[in-house]
């Protein structure tokens, strides 16, 4: 951070805040005429709608497709349920980014805030976490990927389609942001398309045949088979297909009006897929009330149920979900930890090699670089563990940072009172709402699992040596709070 950025209290009063790769040149100005953030070299070129395609294409309208079977064996049929209660969930934590975004406009996110709402420390943690859940979302999303085409093309194995889905995604991230928005507005009309064909085909089936299904609320809620423990399981499967809204901010040093954008453009993606993923679990349900059919095949249930209102419609399913998986949400996967890598080499809190920007393309080169060869070893290290694992290992990341997200604003914007809320809305937004966030968020995270625990805490021990050596050996200055 620049000597000369203000205090955080500073900050606060006035809604601005240095952030990742300040300089000493003259300050940039929004469209709203306030003082914006220097962002190191990017162009502010997105807007709103940007956003929402952004990150409705990360999160992936037709996500569900992948893990259905395993959220509705895991929560005893009710999957429709388990997406509702994620959905709970980051609408909460929406509400608490929604207060910090106007504050600290950074493409840093949570990083940020937990360092200026608590301290450096603990924002590197933050930080620390966030890199887990994106360096492992692309991996993750790509071996879904494989794995839906495998299930037609069994001869070619998994991982050579999880390189070519990784070539491809490299050479689109390598040429500017541009051409990510431009195939992730594609991706979705044509994601759209196959959901609404599966929804419409589904429904059609379950009215044709009565003797095998039949419409219920069962998806939502059967008393005769709830257990609270399996739903949480469920929930912290199926919370991968939102905590992808939270990479919008990471593209805030890219965004015109970054402190208005993206709040607005989280609680639209967060309500709009929520509702989608619930109706499709519905359907999915209603075609197979008994569970026979996801039950056999975990992996790949869904597909099967799909063919049951015609073998070209698990075909189109399996393959539109490869695609939306390896391609685009793994393309913007690796566009949100290019940039979170960018802005903490800009704060020293990572070498910095990592903030090299491409004169051409604007275009975080070496941090891009770094995440597509990490994302190459990942995969084959998340290959033996299974995609539900490596979901679960993703959300501990994500989870973890979400949490400490709502406990910022419980702390900084409501105990210590740095927030510009007063009366009721103060407490509402900076008490209520963070404290039932972090609540559902904890709960979520206490359920993934000792495997995703074990391999969390590592990564979270590696992290602190990481910092220590960094700071205290190396004598690297990291402080986001001056």
């Amino acid at each position: 951070m620049s000597a000369n950025s203000a205090q955080p209290q500073n900050a606060a009063a006035t809604g601005v805040a240095a952030t990742p790769g300040s300089s000493k040149g003259a300050v940039q100005t929004g469209p709203d005429g306030k003082p914006l953030p220097d962002n190191g070299g990017l162009k502010r070129t997105l807007n709103t709608f940007d956003l929402v395609i952004f990150g409705m294409i990360f999160m992936v309208p037709i996500a569900p497709f992948s893990i259905l079977a395993s959220v509705n064996n895991t929560s005893h049929g009710m999957p429709a349920l388990a997406y509702l209660i994620a959905m709970v969930a980051m609408l909460f934590t929406a509400l608490s980014f929604g207060q910090m975004v106007p504050l600290f406009p950074s493409s840093g996110s949570i990083y940020v805030y937990a360092s200026h709402e608590m301290n450096t420390p603990i924002g590197f943690a933050v930080g620390w976490l966030m890199i887990l859940q994106y360096l492992v979302t692309p991996a993750v999303m790509l071996i879904m990927a494989g794995e839906a085409i495998h299930e037609y093309v069994p001869h070619v194995p998994v991982w050579v389609w999880c390189l070519i889905f990784l070539a491809f995604i490299t050479v689109v991230a390598l040429r500017g942001m541009g051409a990510t928005v431009l195939i992730d507005k594609i991706a979705l009309v044509c994601e759209l398309i196959v959901l609404a064909l599966f929804i419409g085909f589904g429904i059609a089936y379950v009215i044709r045949n009565p003797q095998v299904a039949h419409f219920s609320g069962d998806a939502f809620y059967d008393p005769k088979t709830f257990n609270l423990n399996a739903m949480m399981s469920a929930v912290s499967l199926c919370a991968l297909s939102y905590v992808g809204f939270g990479s919008i901010v990471t593209l805030d040093d890219e965004v015109k009006k970054p402190r208005k954008a993206p709040p607005k453009a989280m609680l639209i993606i967060v309500l709009a897929l929520g509702v989608l993923y619930m109706l499709m679990s519905w359907v999915t349900v209603c075609m197979d009330p008994s569970g026979n059919v996801m039950a056999g095949n975990p992996n790949n249930g869904f597909y099967q149920v799909a063919a049951l209102a015609g073998n070209w419609l698990g075909i189109l399913c399996a393959v539109a979900n490869a695609l939306a998986l390896g391609l685009f949400t793994s393309l913007s996967g690796l566009t949100a930890i290019s940039r979170l890598l960018f802005t903490m080499a800009c704060d020293g809190a990572l070498p910095a090699r990592l903030k090299k920007v491409s004169k051409k393309t604007s275009v975080p080169i070496a941090a891009t670089v770094f995440c597509v060869l990490v994302s190459l070893v990942l995969l084959f290290a998340i290959l033996p563990l299974g995609m539900d694992t490596g979901a679960k290992i993703s959300n501990f990341g994500a989870l973890g940072s979400y949490c400490m997200l709502n406990l910022a604003v419980l702390w900084g914007l409501g105990i210590k009172g740095r927030g510009t809320l007063t009366g009721a809305k103060k407490i509402w937004f900076n008490y209520v709402f963070p404290i039932i966030g972090a609540i559902i968020t904890l709960i979520i995270f206490i359920s993934l699992g000792a495997l995703v625990w074990i391999i969390g805490v590592i990564w979270l021990v590696i992290g602190i040596a990481f910092y220590f050596v960094w700071t205290k050996k190396l004598h690297h200055s990291v402080d986001l709070r001056a």
